[in-house]
């Protein structure tokens, strides 16, 4: 796959974002989709296909994620962020009652 927008977007990110996460797995999730196994539009999912454990590792994985979805799904829209954003609240949120625990 040739290099696009997207790419070069997650990879000029990416390089930034990287060293700010200490275990270098990183959730990688994708919106605004046509999920072709079950034929239902999804504005929240895992590019990795595990919902249950969206992260990859570091940008050479959420790069290979994002290649390997992007051949799978249809493009969508319009799309709607706030599932998506709610996702991530949430994995913030168990994050913190494990790290208290």
């Amino acid at each position: 796959m040739s290099k696009n927008e997207y790419l070069s977007a997650i990879g000029s990110v990416g390089n930034i974002l990287q060293y700010y996460d200490s275990d270098k797995k990183i959730p990688v999730l994708g919106f605004g989709a046509l999920i072709p196994k079950n034929q239902f539009v999804s504005h929240c999912f895992a590019l990795n296909g595990d919902i249950f454990n969206p992260e990859v590792d570091g940008l050479e994985g959420v790069i290979e994620a994002y290649k390997n979805a992007i051949k799978k799904v249809g493009l969508y829209g319009p799309t709607h962020f706030s599932p998506i954003v709610k996702f991530i609240c949430d994995m913030a949120e168990a994050e913190q009652v494990s790290q208290e625990n």
